[in-house]
């Protein structure tokens, strides 16, 4: 019997929130109409507006532990994953900053009850569908990376893009709300910003600093507002990560 994704495409958002600020998060929410969307958060820290959309059930929640070195996480794998699962205690997948991952972080995992992840990042490719790894997690690959997707096509041409889109297999959307709110043009424009700033500065980003480098020409934001309007004029299959999951155990 056949899964869904293999006879058409189902689509799933996503966001790796990357340590933004509770004004860039909200912000977020508000230009891309996300309540309707089954967005499944990848969190980095505690955000109280993230933990009422939790309660309100607007969105699921994982964790989006960083492993690299000088993470405010922590300074071993498992104190990293202890750590992310303060603000999100009943967490089953993770997406790893970075798409960070060694056999060792698996074995942490599965002894913290973990059934899925996200973690490897594609092109655009056709026909995806859940992989079971290794450790025995599983697998579920990445469609569209908004910061990937700048590097791949900077000429931000939706109608290239529709080509694959409308294929079957999962299309796993990820995008981060620096990426949606700064609207990046191409790939260096958000770096540049991330790197003009502290730490401190910018888990502190106010609505008056996004405005002043918003970005007003046609931008990563607006090809993922197209994205999302296609979705819902075709009325394309939407899930969540987690259905996704439950999908793949009852086949």
């Amino acid at each position: 019997m056949k899964n869904i994704w293999e006879e058409e495409p189902v689509v799933c958002f996503t966001s790796d929130i990357d340590w933004a600020s509770e004004d860039m998060i909200k912000k977020t929410f508000q230009l891309l109409g996300l309540k309707s969307l089954k967005i499944t958060i990848f969190n980095t820290h505690q955000s109280s507006e993230l933990k009422m959309k939790l309660i309100n059930k607007e969105i699921d929640m994982l964790i989006h532990p960083n492993f690299l070195p000088n993470s405010s996480h922590g300074n071993s794998f498992e104190e990293i994953i202890e750590n992310c699962l303060k603000f999100c205690p009943d967490a089953k997948g993770f997406r790893s900053h970075r798409y960070f991952e060694v056999n060792d972080i698996f074995e942490i995992f599965n002894k913290y009850g973990f059934k899925y992840f996200s973690n490897f990042c594609t092109r655009c490719e056709n026909y995806l569908k859940p992989n079971l790894h290794r450790s025995g997690l599983l697998s579920i690959p990445i469609f569209f990376e908004d910061g990937g997707f700048l590097l791949m096509d900077p000429t931000l041409n939706f109608n290239n893009f529709l080509e694959n889109f409308s294929k079957p297999g999962l299309k796993v959307i990820n995008f981060h709300p620096a990426h949606i709110c700064f609207n990046t043009p191409d790939f260096q424009y958000t770096r540049k910003i991330k790197d003009s700033v502290s730490r401190k500065e910018w888990n502190n980003l106010s609505i008056e600093s996004l405005k002043r480098v918003e970005n007003g020409k046609f931008g990563i934001r607006n090809f993922i507002e197209n994205m999302i309007e296609y979705t819902q004029k075709k009325n394309m299959k939407l899930v969540s990560l987690e259905e996704i999951f439950k999908i793949w155990s009852s086949s």
